[in-house]
Order: structure tokens, then C-alpha cells, then sequence
């Protein structure tokens, strides 16, 4: 899937799952579970069990999910993680190096910002779209509405600190998508492959995101 196809989506679907420090063994189930509720779009950090082994697995496994790597540092996690099939890179920083090479390798890049000035240096590199992060403790969904015309519609996903109770806030505020992690694959739920869990917060958290 194209970079600019792997954006289309995630403006249309409206969430992005991060998956942290999931053990290998279990990232298929607990992968499948999130897709088979309606989140495809899914990034493995590379702090994950073996992260490379859990992107290659589930490129391989041919499903709905749009696969990402996150926690990207340098250009060469990009190479790496573009040659197992990822079709995004997410960083917690804006990396230059991170921008320019996944863009290169034709793979979306999302960096992490934390203010105006990083979102214009972002898309004067060539990013479609940034990563508003941490975004609770940088000013919430307040932050993306003050932002959001001045900024002429740049694309913004804020991600920490996202949960059930404020992801519709940050939509509405302004925000392409939102990228949500612990509050819905929760690190018990991830350990035991407590499947159900996974599964339960992801539809709640679709019916609360829904245009």
C-alpha cells in the first residue's frame, strides 16, 4: 500500500492502535483480535519482544491490518523494518534522517512534534501528516484546537495519554486520527493475551470515534 494510501486510511478509520512491548508469542492472537473488532491500523514499537520478528509475522500473515513500526530512531530502523513489509514509521522525535529515508523507501512517516515550529520543519521535510506527542501533557485536545487553523490544516495525530474518555475531544477539536496505546492494549492484557479485553475497549473505542 502507497504512502499516501496508508494516510487516506487513517483519516477514514480515525484511530491508530499501538501495540508496546507485546511478547512475540502472542502478537498474532492479540493482532488478529484487534482487526477481526475494527482496528487495523496497528503499530509494533521497537521496543516490542523481537519487533522485527512481530512485523514480518503479520505482513506474512496476509490480514486487513496496515502494519507500522514505531519508536523509529534512525534511518536505519527504517531500512530494516521496511524490509519485513511495514508501511509507516512512527517516532517519538522529529528525525530528519527518519523523515527523508522512509520517505525514500516509500513508507509513510509520522515524526513525533511537540510545537508549531516541529510541525512546519516536519512537512517542510515531506511528512503528510505529525504525531502530537505526549500529547496529554503538552496540552490535551486545547492544544490541537489552538493549532489547528493556524496551522492551515495540518494533519495531527496526538498520541499518550489518548483513552476512551477524551479521543472523541481530540477528533473534535481537530485531529486527523488519534493514536492510542496502553489505555487499550493494556500491558496485563498484553502478557496474558487476554483477548476479550482487547477486543471490548477496541469497539467501545470505534462507537466513541465514529464520525
Amino acid at each position: 500500500m502507497a504512502s499516501a494510501e496508508v494516510l487516506r486510511e487513517l483519516g477514514l478509520r480515525r484511530a491508530l492502535g499501538v501495540l508496546r512491548k507485546c511478547p512475540r508469542a502472542l502478537s498474532k492472537v492479540i493482532t488478529e483480535s484487534a482487526v477481526d473488532a475494527g482496528l487495523i491500523i496497528l503499530e509494533i514499537t521497537l521496543d516490542s519482544d523481537d519487533a522485527i520478528g512481530q512485523i514480518r509475522d503479520l505482513v506474512a500473515a496476509r490480514s486487513r491490518a496496515i502494519v507500522g513500526a514505531g519508536t523509529v530512531h534512525t534511518a536505519l530502523e527504517v531500512e530494516q523494518v521496511a524490509a519485513v513489509g511495514a508501511q509507516f514509521v512512527v517516532s517519538p522525535m522529529l528525525s530528519e534522517e527518519v523523515v527523508e529515508r522512509a520517505l525514500e523507501l516509500g513508507l509513510m512517516p509520522l515524526p513525533g512534534v511537540a510545537t508549531p515550529t516541529e510541525m512546519a520543519r516536519a512537512l517542510a521535510l515531506g511528512a503528510p501528516a505529525v504525531k502530537f506527542f505526549p500529547a496529554a501533557q503538552l496540552g490535551g485536545p486545547k492544544f490541537v484546537a489552538a493549532v489547528s487553523a493556524p496551522m492551515r490544516g495540518t494533519k495531527i495525530i496526538p498520541t499518550g495519554g489518548v483513552d476512551l474518555t477524551n479521543a472523541r475531544q481530540y477528533l473534535d477539536a481537530g485531529s486527523y486520527a488519534v493514536g492510542i496505546g496502553g489505555s487499550l492494549f493494556a500491558a496485563a492484557a498484553l502478557q496474558s493475551g487476554d483477548v476479550s479485553h482487547i477486543e471490548r475497549g477496541v469497539r467501545e473505542l470505534l462507537q466513541v470515534i465514529a464520525p
